[in-house]
């Protein structure tokens, strides 16, 4: 027999009997759902039900001290501490797990409702997260767990320990940090010493330790017997170690459990994790188990645990199904993710469940009251603190080369829709090129999953082509890929077109005004074909459907050859006019004639700064009566990709991002091509004008025809212009 389980079976104490391990991995899969599903009801109020009894009357049993009563009773709750407990009512089944019972019922925390020490009250997601550990236990994987904060981590996780140190022989417990205040006296430990306490104080079961220092206890007792020295005892150990100075300090030896605390913000984790390995295993039989259960601190730092939480199967971690990868309700396999939503008070009920939609209407409201009153990068730290998705929990950068207000602010005015767009699909007949609407949906995750089947993407349009456009009216660039269909890359091919900027002198009744129109992004592509060549045929479409003069990174030189062989090379750039190249002494070896390589540093090092001075760049002002500046519209606002944003967002050197690649020389380019051949140049009149003295009126011009859509602050109001004149 694998296990015989105390059952509450309608009103009646009895017992469940599961034959082997699979039969019990049947039961817990058929049982585990998500927080707001598992629908509590009042036998809800017997899981808890021997804390109760002891915040009622202040003791467990009233039988006397080793009596059979007495006795009776405590090895039934040892029991239930050890297999778990099964309840039932009517047709709906729920099993409390060993550790989750005894945290429960026997091991009181500070409880920051109530503001006193008592027990954990009924919580789905609490109960959610002791299933899928037990899920991962009796699957042979390991634990990793991205959760919100101040869902009592780490009190559970120590009474899990507590557990096993309390119970199991010869059991070895470890616990680990990147900081020893998480672990010591200040920190975990200090739960550990409160429950030793409580235990040897109001139960049965007293468990000397010995030595019983912080960051090492062993349950042993020294006694005599035949007036020797021995030791009694079940001899089990915590340890607790610090990896500020080596990430694999003090976790040599077996281990049964390993609870890395605040694996947030645990930058050598993955380290640790890889040493201890060997530990946990036997042959391929794996012996113990990995816990890492954090929030998210800084990227740097969370690394490991993102990649432990977004590639569970490929780090041996307990997978499970989830729509909350994303804020679009992409469904994914991911380690265990405890949002912000679950169990988040006061939307509970009397029973312990989660009101999941009453939750997210207020989080709603509070984000709104957030924006309005926070800048954009204080509101988006505090949203990767209370995520509801696990995109927005590792969203947030502290410490960026790339403005994060001013992105986060453009990526919310593209949430709200100020940017009007098209899904395009080009195809060539006999009149030339066609644009129809596409039912196709841009690539919307970053990074890509490399799994992902169809990573064709969509041509996204904020703005078509002009009429016959005179050459050089738009740019393109381009970060090409050297094959068709893969899952082991999450590379994409990526292109960017931009309007050029264009001087316009417009004749007004107030004189001539003199402003840049253009200067923009108007289109984007980021995907791949299964087929190579398709993907280079759908590149070939755009830059032919813009006229655009188009940048190629060489690197991979396909996409050329394919121009190449077509007799189509004069929309490409050749190197020689790269004027950034020339100006650094970049790929003076190489050979290839068009396009340019990104070799060593040249686009972190050179490249980034220019996209960074675009999004920072004052574009245009609005001007009170009084002729002060009341608002000033930046460069970020000519670029309406959400994804490249993103991309900029969550850059770190290192990071494969396709589409800022393509964005960063395209804007060295263009800014360098501007500054030595200038603008184009048009001039209009408005129609109501009768004839005027122009020679007059150019006496009014009141501002210098190279600053981008600037104003002089004596013309008074005016209203904002828009770069997408066409939107909407």
């Amino acid at each position: 027999m694998y296990k015989v389980v105390p059952t509450y079976d309608n009103g009646t104490w009895t017992t469940t009997e599961f034959e082997s391990i699979e039969s019990f991995r049947e039961f817990i899969d058929s049982i585990f759902s998500e927080p707001g599903k598992y629908e509590f009801d009042e036998t809800a109020l017997l899981f808890n039900e021997q804390a109760i009894l002891f915040n009622t009357q202040g003791f467990y049993c009233d039988k006397p001290m080793r009596s059979k009563d007495f006795m009776v009773y405590w090895e039934d709750q040892k029991n239930k501490c050890r297999q778990g407990v099964i309840y039932k009512n009517k047709k709906k089944t729920w099993y409390l797990t060993r550790d989750y019972y005894m945290w429960l019922n026997f091991l009181p925390i500070y409880d920051k409702e109530e503001k006193a020490y008592g027990f954990a009250k009924v919580r789905d997601a609490q109960y959610h997260m002791a299933l899928y550990e037990i899920m991962a236990e009796i699957n042979y994987k390991h634990v990793a767990i991205l959760k919100k904060r101040q869902i009592a981590s780490s009190y559970f996780h120590m009474g899990k320990l507590i557990n096993m140190y309390w119970f199991e022989e010869g059991a070895v417990l470890k616990i680990g940090s990147s900081l020893k205040d998480y672990i010591n006296d200040k920190g975990s430990w200090k739960f550990l010493d409160e429950y030793q306490t409580f235990l040897n104080e109001h139960t049965a079961w007293y468990r000397p330790s010995n030595p019983g220092k912080v960051l090492l206890w062993e349950q042993k007792i020294e006694v005599r017997i035949n007036n020797r020295k021995t030791q009694k005892g079940l001899r089990s150990k915590i340890q607790g170690s610090s990896f500020e100075k080596n990430a694999t300090a003090g976790v040599g030896g077996p281990c049964t459990y390993f609870f890395h605390e605040e694996a947030g913000i645990a930058p050598k984790m993955d380290q640790t994790y890889e040493y201890l390995r060997p530990a946990m295993s036997s042959g391929m039989m794996t012996t113990g188990q990995f816990i890492a259960a954090g929030s998210v601190g800084d990227l740097d730092h969370c690394k490991p645990l993102k990649n432990f939480i977004l590639n569970p199967e490929a780090n041996g971690i307990l997978g499970v199904e989830t729509d909350l990868m994303d804020d679009k309700g992409t469904i994914g396999i991911a380690g265990l993710f405890i949002p912000e939503q679950w169990s988040m008070p006061p939307y509970i009920d009397k029973y312990g469940n989660s009101l999941i939609k009453e939750a997210l209407e207020s989080i709603k409201k509070e984000r709104a009251e957030w924006k309005r009153d926070l800048d954009a990068e204080a509101y988006q730290l505090r949203v990767s603190q209370k995520p509801i998705d696990i995109a927005e929990a590792f969203a947030y950068r502290k410490e960026s080369i790339f403005p994060q207000s001013f992105l986060s602010k453009q990526i919310r005015r593209i949430e709200e829709k100020e940017y009007s767009y098209e899904h395009i699909e080009l195809e060539r007949d006999q009149d030339g090129i066609k644009a129809t609407r596409s039912k196709r949906l841009p690539i919307n995750e970053f990074p890509v999953n490399k799994k992902r089947e169809d990573k064709r993407g969509v041509l996204v349009v904020w703005e078509r082509p002009i009429d016959n456009p005179e050459f050089g009216t738009y740019y393109a660039s381009i970060d090409p890929v050297s094959e068709g269909k893969t899952t082991t890359s999450d590379s994409l091919c990526s292109i960017f077109v931009y309007k050029n900027a264009v001087e316009v002198t417009k004749e007004t009744q107030d004189g001539l005004e003199v402003f840049i129109e253009g200067d923009k992004v108007v289109a984007s592509w980021c995907g791949r074909y299964d087929d190579i060549n398709k993907t280079h045929e759908q590149l070939e479409l755009i830059i032919e459907w813009y006229r655009a003069w188009t940048l190629v990174e060489n690197n991979i030189s396909l996409f050329i050859q394919h121009m190449i062989a077509k007799r189509k090379q004069k929309w490409l750039v050749p190197r020689q006019q790269i004027v950034f190249l020339k100006d650094l002494g970049s790929n003076n070896n190489v050979f290839q004639e068009y396009g340019w390589k990104n070799t060593g540093t040249l686009f972190k090092s050179h490249l980034i700064s220019y996209a960074i001075e675009f999004i920072r760049e004052s574009i245009d002002e609005e001007l009170d009566d009084n002729g002060e500046v009341m608002s000033i519209k930046y460069g970020v606002e000519r670029i309406p990709d959400k994804m490249l944003l993103t991309e900029m967002l969550q850059y770190f050197p290192g990071l494969n991002v396709d589409r800022l690649v393509a964005f960063a020389a395209l804007v060295a380019f263009v800014k360098i091509q501007q500054a030595n051949r200038g603008y184009a140049k048009r001039k209009e009149r408005d129609k109501s004008l009768e004839p005027l003295d122009n020679s007059k009126k150019f006496s009014k011009l009141s501002i210098g025809p190279f600053r981008n859509i600037g104003r002089n602050k004596s013309l008074g109001k005016r209203k904002k212009r828009s770069p997408y004149k066409n939107l909407k």
